[in-house]
């Protein structure tokens, strides 16, 4: 596709967003995944930026044939990412790695814990971005979820909070310089990636119904830990149904799985009635706390940064002609609810199981 005709799909959803309803917009942000602004115009606006950006990922995928997502739950002790691949000649996304790393044991041999030394910080990150870089393919998106400056209740920024907004911040750079410097130096082979930063609310309202907000710190404890609690079990009903033929099971497969995890899988479903993620990824000592979030998380990152390309790659091909007429926009916004509902059927299935 000419620079021409891509710019000329981005013209054609702005001109559909136009005239369209809020609640309309609302929809067609939802699916791509753009934030949901509180007027129409900014919610054009993210619709636009977002979708120039999803446009991108669409052409490097007509390009290659493929493409691959890296998705990171960053943590010092309890860190965790997944690689998702989704190809032109199959409409189901493939698993590639899932990982949970304790970056203090893997990467710091002298050192047990790790300080607010920028030195020992530095050196970690550089570790822990070569380690990312060692199996193929190469991702053609990173993306580090968002993190937020909490303060647990304390007057100040707890050192453990700060450790992971630093690390953040110095990883989303350092993907970015390596990419610049590769491809600043001669003879060194190209580097052709992008990076962003994924945000956690966007990725879980996407997955889990809403709750409603509450205004006492209690309430909104339980009400976190229904998410977590959600999207942990939401990710073990993907990965179960996508093995195993149950016609009981009211999910379909979403995801693909090499043999290799399709058999660690299994083992995991064979032993145990209630399995855990990390019974999934044979985690020994060493690799963080056995617990099921931050794995869980990195799986809905990268497989929504997914159904966010194919959501829009359905959009730009409604929107597959030279003009733009009232029938087409009509589709768009049907499709967008079409996604919505399948979405609320998807959630109510695992919360009735």
């Amino acid at each position: 596709m000419s620079a021409t005709s891509k710019a000329r799909v981005l013209e054609l959803i702005d001109s559909c967003c136009q005239n369209a309803k809020s609640g309309q917009l609302k929809s067609f942000s939802f699916v791509i995944g753009a934030a949901n602004g509180t007027t129409k115009e900014i919610k054009r606006t993210s619709i636009q930026k977002q979708c120039e950006f999803l446009e991108k990922l669409r052409q490097q995928k007509i390009r290659s044939g493929k493409i691959s997502i890296l998705s990171m739950d960053a943590g010092v002790t309890n860190f965790a990412f997944s690689k998702i691949q989704l190809s032109n000649n199959n409409p189901l996304p493939k698993m590639l790695d899932w990982q949970k790393l304790n970056l203090e044991e893997k990467f710091l041999q002298n050192l047990k814990k790790l300080s607010l030394n920028p030195a020992e910080t530095s050196q970690l990150v550089f570790d822990l971005t070569e380690y990312l870089f060692e199996s193929d393919p190469i991702p053609d998106m990173f993306t580090i979820e968002r993190q937020r400056a909490r303060t647990m209740s304390s007057r100040h920024i707890l050192e453990p909070i700060l450790k992971v907004n630093i690390l953040e911040q110095i990883l989303f750079s350092n993907l970015e310089n390596k990419m610049r410097y590769a491809n600043n130096t001669q003879n060194a082979s190209e580097l052709r990636y992008m990076v962003r930063s994924s945000d956690p609310h966007r990725m879980t309202s996407y997955w889990c119904i809403p709750k409603e907000e509450t205004s006492t710190s209690s309430k909104k404890s339980k009400s976190n830990k229904h998410s977590k609690d959600s999207r942990i079990k939401l990710v073990k009903e993907i990965i179960s149904s996508s093995i195993l033929n149950d016609a009981s099971k009211r999910f379909t497969k979403s995801v693909e799985f090499s043999d290799i995890w399709g058999n660690r899988i299994r083992s995991a479903l064979t032993k145990k009635k209630s399995f855990k993620l990390c019974d999934i990824l044979e985690i020994q000592d060493g690799s963080g706390v056995k617990k099921d979030d931050d794995l869980a998380d990195s799986f809905l990152h990268s497989l929504s940064w997914i159904e966010w390309i194919k959501n829009y790659e359905s959009i730009a091909e409604l929107l597959n002609s030279t003009s733009l007429s009232k029938v087409q926009c009509q589709e768009v916004f049907e499709f967008c609810e079409s996604k919505i509902h399948d979405l609320e059927n998807l959630q109510n299935a695992y919360k009735s199981n």
